[in-house]
C-alpha cells in the first residue's frame, strides 16, 4: 500500500478512462488541465497508509469532474432560463450537434426524433415497442448527455 505518486503523465490513461466513464465528449484538453490541479492537490494530501495513490487520485478526480459537470449544467440551465432562443436555425444546428457529438444510442436517436415530432411519451413507447418507463429513462439520459455537451 505504500505506493508513491508517479509522474502526472503516467496517469493519463486513468484520466481518459474517467472522462469516458462520465461520457464527456472530445476535446478533453481543458479536463486534462483540471486533472493536473487535482493531481497536485492529491500529491500534497496523500497518505500512503490509507490507500494506493492511483485509487486515491481516481476517486478525487471522479468527484471533481462530477462537481464540475454539475456546476456547468446548473449555469447552463440558468442561462437558458434567462435567454430563450427562438431561432429555428438554432434548433436544426442543435439537433445536428446532438446526433453527431453526444454519442447517442439508436434508441436515443429514435426517441429524440419522435419527441421532436411532438409524440407523447406513450406514443413514443408504442411506436418503438418499448415500455413508457424505458422512454422516460431514455429521455432522462438524453437530457444529461445534452447538458454535458452544452456545458463544454
Amino acid at each position: 500500500m505504500n505506493e508513491q505518486p508517479s509522474a502526472f503523465e503516467s496517469y493519463e490513461s486513468l484520466i481518459y478512462y474517467t472522462l469516458r466513464k462520465l461520457n464527456v465528449p472530445d476535446p478533453h484538453e481543458d479536463y486534462i488541465q483540471e486533472a493536473y490541479f487535482v493531481y497536485d492537490h492529491c500529491t500534497n494530501r496523500y497518505d500512503p497508509s490509507l490507500a494506493k495513490f492511483s485509487t486515491y487520485f481516481t476517486h478525487q478526480l471522479l468527484y471533481y469532474y462530477k462537481s464540475l459537470l454539475r456546476k456547468n449544467s446548473q449555469q447552463l440551465r440558468a442561462a437558458y432560463m434567462t435567454e430563450p432562443i427562438d431561432d429555428p436555425i438554432f434548433d436544426v444546428m442543435t439537433l445536428h450537434d446532438i446526433y453527431d457529438h453526444c454519442h447517442l444510442t439508436n434508441i436515443e436517436k429514435m426517441v429524440v426524433t419522435l419527441s421532436l415530432e411532438e409524440y407523447t411519451v406513450q406514443e413514443v413507447a408504442f411506436q418503438l415497442g418499448i415500455s413508457v418507463s424505458t422512454v422516460k429513462r431514455t429521455r432522462k439520459s438524453l437530457k444529461q448527455k445534452i447538458l454535458r455537451y452544452h456545458a463544454l
